[in-house]
């Protein structure tokens, strides 16, 4: 199976690429990335790609492949809800677009706990919309993951985001999974629904994540 990743260095995407690369179920790794990713593999063929807002219209890609979303960055690190936008609902669907036009076997991505294009928040309001366009692709197989707070090693401080790691740690038995989830069960969730995918739209709430 080839695999198509797109986020492959951020925290999640990172641990995606690895699981990847070590399970022999996949035997190529696209990775559409905005930087180097620092990994030398046969299995791993590096796109360097400038504006993910326009991949779907300059991006070929084999037939059937599986497509990994792990885009997405925070209000804070973009700058202006424009720039977060621009991320986090363009170059979403633009990949899944990408893989619409490429007759993928699956798309799994990364949403976030509460995405509704409801909300008043409008973290919460832009994941729903993407999960709104994401589902109206028709791929066959589409599955939504929503964790709760990632935890996991960031290279950048986030000073506020630690302390309610640090809170959401404290939280007694299976109540944490409803608040945080970890970066490697997250992983490996992913990885563990696109070797045996079920058609239609899934979408997996954080507490039965981990």
């Amino acid at each position: 199976m080839i695999a198509v990743i797109a986020g492959g260095t951020g925290l999640t995407g990172s641990k995606i690429l690895q699981l990847l690369v070590e399970d022999p179920f996949f035997t190529r790794v696209i990775a559409l990335t905005r930087r180097p990713l620092g990994l030398q593999h046969p299995k791993v063929e590096e796109r360097i790609i400038t504006d993910f807002r326009n991949i779907s219209n300059v991006l070929s890609i084999p037939t059937g492949a599986t497509f990994f979303c792990a885009l997405g960055t925070t209000l804070k690190s973009a700058g202006t809800r424009a720039a977060f936008r621009s991320v986090d609902f363009d170059a979403v669907v633009q990949f899944g677009l990408l893989a619409k036009n490429s007759k993928a076997n699956a798309f799994l991505g990364i949403s976030a706990t509460g995405a509704n294009p409801d909300s008043q928040i409008f973290f919460n309001q832009v994941k729903g919309e993407a999960e709104q366009a994401l589902g109206s692709l028709a791929i066959p197989s589409t599955v939504i993951l929503r964790p709760g707070l990632l935890i996991g090693d960031r290279q950048e401080s986030r000073p506020a985001e630690r302390l309610g790691i640090i809170i959401a740690q404290a939280i007694p038995g299976k109540w944490i999974r409803r608040f945080a989830t970890g970066v490697d069960a997250l992983a490996h969730r992913m990885v563990t629904e696109a070797k045996a995918p079920s058609p239609g739209i899934k979408v997996i709430e954080a507490r039965d994540l981990g």
